[in-house]
């Protein structure tokens, strides 16, 4: 797992969540936006890309 999604609370108006990467195994406290299509993030601490397709992947399986 490269991608963590967290929810916002329901009860908020605008629920939605926010990404976090994954690098080498401690979750980053800054938020990851997701990057235009064809356009990889590449980390520099791991050198992960992470890819728009990260992003689905990681909202699909759901929040933490």
């Amino acid at each position: 797992m490269v991608l963590a999604f967290v929810s916002d609370p329901l009860d908020e108006e605008h629920a939605s969540g926010h990404f976090y990467h994954i690098c080498q195994g401690v979750m980053q406290k800054e938020e990851v936006l997701p990057p235009p299509p064809g356009e990889p993030i590449i980390c520099t601490g791991c050198g992960v890309e992470l890819e728009m397709e990260d992003f689905m992947e990681a909202h699909l399986r759901g929040a933490t």
